[in-house]
Order: C-alpha cells, then sequence, then structure tokens
C-alpha cells in the first residue's frame, strides 16, 4: 500500500514537540471498562484516548532486536530507516498517539504505567515480515502498546482483544460503503482493520478513519484514507451488533 493512499488531518492532533529527550507532562485518559454494548459516542471517546495520548519518548524505550525471551522486536522510532511506505515516528521528548505493537491489548493508563514501572519494556513493536509470519508466537511481553484489532477491541468494549479473523463474527456486513456511521469497520481479515469515523466529501472520494498501526505511521491516529483503493485491496464494512446510536 502506498503512504499517500492516507492523509492525516491537520486539525485532529497537537503539535509534537521535539526536544532532545527532554520531558514533557505526560497524559492518558482513562477509558471505559468491558460491556455487553456500545454507544457510537463512547467509541469515538475511547479512541480519543488513544490518539490523543501524551508520553515521552527515551532511548531505553527503543529496540531492534531480541527481547529476553528471544523473540525480535522492532520499535516504531526514527531509528528504524522508512520502508515499505512506513514512517517511523516517535522520537525522545513528547509524542503524541499510542505506540502499535504486535499482539497488543494495553489500555493509555497501561502503557503508561508499563514506560515508568517496568526496566525492560520497550514502546511498540511494528508488524514486520517476521512479526506476520509468526502470528500469535512472535508476540513480545515485553514491548508495551496496542495493534489494529486490540484497538478496534477496546473501543467496542470488547472483554479481550479479537483478532482481525474473529471480529467479522461479531458483525453484519453492510451492503456498501455508503451506510457507514461512526463506530463501523472496515475490515480486511487476516490483515487489517479501522474504525470509520465520517466522510471527507460529499462524494465518499476519502474517509475519515481512527486505526492503530499501519501505512504511513505506526501509532494510533486519526487520518483520511481513499475510500477506493482500500475496497480495491479487498476492505469491506461491517456493523457491530452490539453498536447503539
Amino acid at each position: 500500500m502506498a503512504g499517500m493512499k492516507y492523509r492525516r488531518p491537520a486539525f485532529l492532533f497537537l503539535p509534537l514537540l521535539l526536544a532532545a529527550c527532554g520531558s514533557a507532562p505526560e497524559h492518558a485518559a482513562p477509558i471505559l471498562p468491558a460491556a455487553p454494548s456500545v454507544t457510537r459516542a463512547e467509541v469515538r471517546q475511547i479512541a480519543d484516548a488513544y490518539t490523543q495520548m501524551q508520553w515521552n519518548g527515551r532511548r531505553s524505550l527503543a529496540r531492534h532486536g531480541n527481547d529476553p525471551d528471544g523473540l525480535r522486536v522492532d520499535t516504531p522510532d526514527k531509528g528504524v530507516r522508512r520502508k515499505m511506505g512506513y514512517r517511523f515516528w516517535w522520537t525522545c521528548g513528547s509524542n503524541q498517539g499510542m505506540p502499535y505493537k504486535w499482539g497488543g491489548f494495553d489500555t493509555p493508563q497501561q502503557f503508561l504505567q508499563r514506560l515508568h514501572t517496568d526496566a525492560t519494556v520497550y514502546a511498540g513493536d511494528y508488524a514486520s515480515p517476521g512479526k506476520i509470519q509468526g502470528g500469535d508466537d512472535a508476540v513480545s511481553r515485553y514491548a508495551a502498546g496496542i495493534d489494529c484489532s486490540g484497538f478496534v477491541s477496546r473501543c467496542w468494549r470488547l472483554e479481550r482483544p479479537y483478532s482481525t479473523r474473529e471480529l467479522g463474527a461479531l458483525c453484519r456486513p453492510l451492503g456498501s460503503v455508503a451506510e457507514l456511521e461512526p463506530g463501523d469497520i472496515m475490515l480486511l481479515p487476516g490483515v487489517h482493520v479501522w474504525l470509520f469515523m465520517g466522510w471527507k466529501d460529499a462524494a465518499r472520494s476519502h474517509m475519515l478513519i481512527a486505526e492503530a498501526g499501519g501505512v504511513p505511521v505506526w501509532n494510533c491516529a486519526y487520518k483520511y484514507v481513499d475510500t477506493q483503493h482500500f475496497l480495491d485491496e479487498g476492505y469491506r464494512p461491517y456493523r457491530y451488533r452490539n453498536i447503539k446510536d
């Protein structure tokens, strides 16, 4: 996927403070606990908590090598060279949005707690080809963050992380993208998922989404995506059966 198919809406994020390993106030809003159903407003509230959280990066949180269990970890910090259309983003100093972590399910508050209490924690672990090939066996318990399906699971107030292969069973498929409402998903099982949040234009050529990770930046953020491009890729619209207006 080409990075140009995504565009981050400028009004939805704060400028990053790129001070060299300096500290700034950190913030992580609490999220709602698991529940049998969720409202669309609650989905947005939880997505905001993940995309707007503020945390301080430091060199000890970066890792490009094996963790103590022998699993490869690659944090999405700027020490990674750009590849496959991806832009690696977090730096020493203030950062916004939780990092993507393969197999991750941390809440914003759990993420900050781990960064401050665990001397061996790493900030994120992007979906490298090795991670994709390893599946569940490639999940590092030393990395903190959340992945795409874990993010949707949290935003839907599910009791556990559901994989992209499982989420469809909780939903009903929609006939077309024109039926999408905020809090619905665009899903490609076994590959990726994101939350639909609205349309950029009346023609529905671009949609506003909330997601964890992927092109172009491996973090939780709001982005604009090209609707037709991702339909061509095989993504389809779904609605969680227990979402309420």
